[in-house]
Formats: structure tokens, sequence, C-alpha cells
């Protein structure tokens, strides 16, 4: 096996592993087990699946439709199970986005968070910068 494919299998024990990804799945199991929350996801769900099939018909719904789907949405923001499932991903998602621009800005050359340079595209590259 390969340096490379050795490191990818650390690195996603790793991940496997953080605090942040454990945090994840508790808020996720949390929402599972909060029934107001499965309750009101399921009801959101399907009239967000009615909404879209109207709209792949051709059909415009009523505004009021529309303002229903809104409301829903906020009552779903303001139960307490999914703000903290909201929390958890938005963490988990950047530690994610912070692996991915480590590993990109390796692979560019450049140091991470330093801002790509536009006319650097690589080797092959035939554009005319």
């Amino acid at each position: 096996m390969s340096i490379i494919l050795t490191k990818a299998e650390e690195l996603a024990a790793a991940i496997s592993d953080c605090e942040e990804l454990g945090v994840l799945r508790e808020a996720a199991e949390g929402v599972d087990n909060d029934e107001t929350a499965s309750a009101a996801l399921q009801k959101f769900s399907e009239k967000q699946e009615m909404v879209q099939r109207a709209a792949s018909s051709g059909l415009q719904l009523p505004p009021e439709q529309m303002e229903e789907l809104q409301e829903m949405q906020a009552q779903i923001r303001d139960i307490p199970s999914i703000q903290n499932f909201a929390t958890a991903q938005t963490s988990f998602n950047q530690l994610m986005d912070s692996v991915n621009e480590i590993i990109s800005a390796a692979v560019m050359g450049r140091e991470p968070g330093a801002a790509p340079d536009e006319h650097s595209h690589g080797s092959g590259c035939s554009c005319s910068h």
C-alpha cells in the first residue's frame, strides 16, 4: 500500500475519533430521540416534497403554501435538539474545511490559508496567463 493511502487511513481514523464528530453523532441521536423534532422534520419533509412535485409539474404554488413552508422551517430551527445539531454540524464542517484547505494548499504548493495565485494553475495548464 502506498504511503498516501496509509496516511489517508490514518486521517480517516483520526476524524472518526475526533471530538467534533462525536458531538455531531450525539446531536444526531438527540434529534432522532426527540419526538417533537422527528415529527416536525417529517411534516416539513412531506410538505417540501409536495412543493417540489408541484414545481416540477410546472404548477405555481399559492404564496400561502410557500409561507407555510417557511414558517415550518422557522419552527424547526427553534427546536433545541435541532439547534444543537446545527451547531455540531457547523463545527464539524469547519474542521473538514480546514482539513481540505491543508491538503489543497500542500497540493498547490502554498501555505495553508494563503490566497491561491490566480495565475498558478499547475503543470500542464495551457491557459494564456
